[in-house]
């Protein structure tokens, strides 16, 4: 599945490099437009990431990304400052399809499961975004600002028995750089649980780079700059993704 991103700091459609703020490059398109046209060239599934609240989750950027996600007709997956129950049933309520937790996936596994219970597993992703380690893959938090101490297996496991399917996995030295994603992290997640469905998140920058994802088995491809900076379309990447 090809899965375009938008990501939003300051009301404005952004990219950053590797996670860094200070890297930020803004688009000039309008948020709702863009995800408009995302939908009428197919995309099956948008992902949305409030970066603002990412960073700081009393500037949360909620009510204008709601109102841009109102006229869709296809599902949404949300993300950004998400922190309380509260939050996930706002989104919820206000027509996610599911709810992106990353930061506190790491660091309150007790309070997610909660979640997933209430809600059911189904309505959320986690998102692992990782660094490459000596002693293997280190999630990140809080906006990649920091490293957590958790085993990124581990922390898929944990999800997995709870009963979660959609795992986001991001190696940051890959996000916004167009050279390409990171196959091995990819080959690793699938080896060590088929069971689970992996959106490749960072690097995409051709369409043979989304061929070799889909040949390793992952269950949806997160398109960002490349389709914003028009290295293809939507419809070309969803042409790729059934040829191959």
């Amino acid at each position: 599945m090809i899965i375009p991103a938008l990501d939003v700091l300051q009301n404005q459609v952004v990219r950053l490099y590797q996670g860094k703020y200070d890297t930020a490059q803004f688009y000039p398109f309008e948020l709702a437009c863009r995800l408009q046209e995302y939908q009428n060239s197919g995309a099956q599934k948008l992902h949305l990431v409030d970066l603002e609240g990412a960073r700081d989750p009393n500037k949360k950027q909620w009510e204008q990304i709601q109102a841009a996600t109102k006229a869709l007709n296809v599902p949404y997956q949300v993300g950004g400052g998400v922190r309380r129950y509260e939050d996930v049933k706002q989104w919820l309520d206000a027509g996610a399809a599911q709810v992106v937790i990353g930061s506190m996936a790491v660091d309150k596994r007790q309070e997610v499961a909660q979640w997933l219970k209430e809600f059911g597993a189904k309505r959320f992703v986690i998102a692992l975004d990782v660094n490459k380690t000596e002693t293997g893959w280190a999630p990140a938090t809080h906006g990649w600002l920091a490293d957590g101490e958790d085993n990124l297996f581990e922390l898929v496991d944990f999800y997995a028995d709870l009963g979660v399917i959609d795992f986001l996995c991001t190696d940051i030295s890959k996000d916004g750089t167009m050279t390409g994603p990171s196959f091995e992290l990819y080959k690793q997640l699938i080896a060590h649980n088929s069971d689970i469905k992996v959106q490749a998140s960072g690097g995409v920058s051709s369409l043979s780079d989304i061929k070799t994802l889909v040949e390793i088995g992952v269950g949806g491809v997160i398109l960002g700059k490349s389709l914003l900076d028009g290295v293809f379309s939507v419809e070309e990447a969803l042409a790729c993704c059934q040829s191959a």
